[in-house]
């Protein structure tokens, strides 16, 4: 958008348009005539009866930084405008079937069909970059035609209904930012070695590490073994470190050696395994949750 829009900007630009198709002795107004009124021309009446956020053409566009100005220029929201654009004649209804108003070609029609080609012929509305516009069928916002004629003397008029669609920019001026002046890239290795795989595998080096055997491997049963990757700081891509979290509840004898052979994982400076293609080193143990029974 190029400036700010409003609804006004939108009825200036029909008002424009619609003045560029109808003859000089037709009056444009914006509001409904008094009903029992009598006009001295024909008119057309240029109703605003509903403005609504148009959700589906909600934009998923990011705000653009202004340089010169120092912050983002303010977002936008899709506004509808829906019209009802109706004919209203100079004098009362005509009673006599002879009455030019009573014929195929009567004035009414020949109006509104220069009110239709002048919509229909001017998708783009000037000035207002962004908007479309649509002639559409009658809407339930108006509560049922029959009630609004009603509520206009009980007289049907020849009318049709238009729906204009413009971006509106929102009013927030005071959205400042700092502007990026420069930018720091820093990368971390994530372990291409999936947690869980060490976890079992540790299992089970823990159980051959403990006697083996089904006794060992029942004394880990109710231990879970949760490992997290630590950065890796070498230049070795091949080497993943973790830390491990023991818990659980285990036999008192077996607590004992499980006690042990964590201290070594920790201790010793070469990987406690090896696993497709990684070699696996223990940091540290937190085993305070690990219990005897």
């Amino acid at each position: 958008m190029l400036k700010t829009q409003t609804v006004v900007d939108v009825n200036k630009a029909m008002n424009a348009i619609l003045r560029e198709y109808l003859n000089d002795n037709v009056a444009i107004r914006f509001d409904l005539p008094d009903v029992d009124a009598t006009q001295s021309d024909a008119a057309i009446s240029v109703f605003l009866y509903d403005i609504h956020e148009d959700l589906q053409l909600r934009t998923a566009e990011s705000r653009v930084f202004s340089a010169s100005a120092g912050r983002l220029l303010p977002g936008w929201v899709n506004i509808q405008c829906n019209y009802l654009i109706t004919y209203w004649e100079p004098t009362g209804p005509a009673n006599d079937t002879s009455n030019p108003d009573s014929q195929p070609d009567n004035q009414a029609t020949h109006v509104m069909s220069q009110v239709l080609a002048a919509l229909i012929n001017n998708r783009q509305l000037t000035g207002i970059p962004g908007a479309y516009t649509q002639v559409i069928p009658p809407k339930e916002n108006l509560n049922s035609l029959g009630n609004f004629w009603q509520s206009l003397g009980n007289r049907p008029r020849l009318s049709l209904n238009y729906s204009v669609t413009l971006p509106i920019s929102l009013s927030d001026k005071n959205d400042r930012v700092t502007p990026i002046t420069s930018l720091l890239a820093d990368v971390e290795q994530t372990a291409s070695l999936h947690p869980q795989i060490i976890n079992d595998a540790l299992r089970e080096q823990l159980i051959t590490s403990i006697g083996g055997g089904a006794d060992a491997r029942i004394a880990v049963t109710h231990i879970k073994l949760r490992c997290s990757p630590i950065v890796n700081i070498s230049n070795d891509s091949s080497k993943m470190v973790v830390s491990l979290l023991v818990s659980g509840v285990t036999q008192a004898e077996y607590l004992i050696r499980m006690g042990a052979v964590f201290d070594g994982w920790v201790s010793i400076e070469t990987a406690v395994m090896t696993l497709d293609g990684y070699d696996v080193y223990i940091k540290s143990v937190d085993r305070l949750s690990l219990t005897c029974n």
